[in-house]
């Protein structure tokens, strides 16, 4: 990195020019090294460097030889050429070869100056967008996806592996186990991840406009097409094409998927011109596809050419000690979104999210810990904020008798008195099976009318 010294290497084979060159650097407090030919400038090859001044004509190895070798072992080093005036084809060549510059001689210090300060802003920017889109490549790649289980090591092994080739890749997984963070983080790994990333959900498109969302269409095409629009496909064009929830995607039109797939090229609706693309396809689903092929719901030669790598997300009741993990994140994102310190569990809580089977997975999860987040009045979650969707769950998880068509009213009394009974009358044991506290159940014995 750029520090707040730059360091200036000087590569030149006259001693009296090398010398001015030095002192006129370093009364503007840069450090300064110099060589008298390219042979002793690459000795600093690797060694921190973040400006290259170097003669083009020198009396063995010439600057251009100087530059060719360091750009491709230092692509990022700037250059400056100095030449002698009127060569003008070598100062060309050393600009077609990767120098920032070039000045001819003899070289007006001021004019160098400038220029020097202008390269070595333009690196320092350069590496702070580097080091920023590092950043965010490692954000929207595997880190940020949550998961410690021998299952989800096993998914982000596959994936990453799967991730440095053009495969075409087919998700499976229920409904909230994180398909489309995966198919982000192939792309983030993959050598196409300075290109879009597409994502298109078949469920939420209209069957008749699935054609058209994928492959795009002409003005006039069809009623209510009053401009022409490139498909998801050609915007994805060098990128990825993220195509979730594949088995939702009408029948009619998987035979223009496959040969999409298969040569590469888009037909627009209404037209008559192939367009070629080259974007790489993961697609998900949650369905059973198999089952769908079986049935002739889907074409099997289709199902075939998506299905070349498949991964396996698992769901959440198959991967349960990740799911602490995941509450522990949710809160902390959650207090950060509500501008409040993060929200403690307690016990019977934690042991209940961490036992419940999550038939909605990540998803679910979240919105559940999003929805007793929002509604608390303390600062740590108990049974009693779990949303009203999750109370049955819950009793149930405490091995209670409970009979059908109760209202939740009648399910907590019952809970109450199944509880007292187990424990013998003792309120402080019930309150605490219940996940409640003592208060709040004599509260509620005194509504019910039992608290004798």
């Amino acid at each position: 990195m750029i520090g707040s010294k730059p360091r200036i290497l000087v590569v030149e084979d006259k001693p009296s020019e090398r010398e001015a060159l030095e002192r006129l650097l370093k009364l503007e407090h840069y450090e300064v090294e110099t060589a008298e030919s390219a042979k002793q400038a690459l000795t600093f090859l690797h060694e921190t460097v973040d400006l290259v001044i170097s003669d083009l004509k020198m009396s063995k190895a010439s600057g251009l030889d100087l530059l060719r070798y360091w750009k491709e072992q230092r692509q990022e080093t700037p250059f400056i050429m100095v030449t002698a005036f009127g060569d003008v084809d070598s100062a060309v060549e050393a600009m077609k070869l990767g120098a920032a510059d070039y000045l001819n001689k003899p070289v007006n210090p001021e004019e160098l100056l400038l220029l020097v300060a202008k390269c070595l802003e333009s690196a320092r920017k350069d590496q702070t967008i580097c080091e920023l889109q590092t950043r965010l490549d490692e954000r929207l790649g595997f880190e940020r996806i949550i998961g410690r289980s021998e299952a989800m090591l096993t998914v982000f092994d596959q994936a990453r592996r799967v991730a440095m080739t053009e495969t075409t890749v087919l998700i499976t997984g229920e409904s909230g186990t994180g398909k489309e963070l995966i198919a982000e983080a192939i792309h983030q790994n993959s050598p196409r991840r300075g290109h879009p990333f597409v994502t298109v959900n078949m469920a939420a498109v209209p069957a008749h406009l699935a054609e058209s969302e994928l492959f795009g269409h002409v003005k006039g095409s069809f009623t209510g097409a009053t401009e022409s629009r490139i498909g998801r496909f050609e915007a994805a064009n060098r990128g990825t094409i993220f195509i979730d929830e594949i088995g939702d995607f009408a029948w009619e039109s998987q035979a223009k998927l496959l040969r999409v797939l298969e040569n590469r090229t888009v037909t627009p609706i209404g037209s008559n011109d192939d367009r070629e693309v080259d974007a790489r396809v993961v697609a998900a689903t949650s369905r059973d596809v198999d089952a769908m092929v079986a049935d002739g719901q889907f074409r099997e030669d289709l199902y075939y050419r998506l299905n070349v790598v498949n991964l396996q997300l698992p769901p959440l009741r198959e991967r349960r000690e990740d799911i602490l993990l995941l509450v522990d994140h949710f809160l902390r994102d959650l207090a950060q979104r509500l501008g409040r310190p993060v929200l403690s569990i307690a016990a019977p809580l934690r042991e209940f999210l961490e036992t419940y089977d999550w038939p909605g997975n990540i998803r679910q999860l979240r919105n559940a810990l999003e929805s007793m987040a929002v509604l608390a009045s303390g600062d740590q979650l108990t049974l009693d904020d779990l949303p009203a969707t999750l109370h049955d769950s819950c009793l149930r998880n405490n091995n209670l008798s409970i009979p059908p068509g109760m209202s939740l009213e009648d399910l907590q009394r019952e809970a109450a008195e199944q509880m007292l009974a187990k424990h013998k009358g003792n309120r402080t044991h019930a309150a605490a099976a219940l996940g409640i506290s003592v208060r709040t159940l004599q509260r509620k014995l005194k509504a019910w009318g039992l608290d004798d």
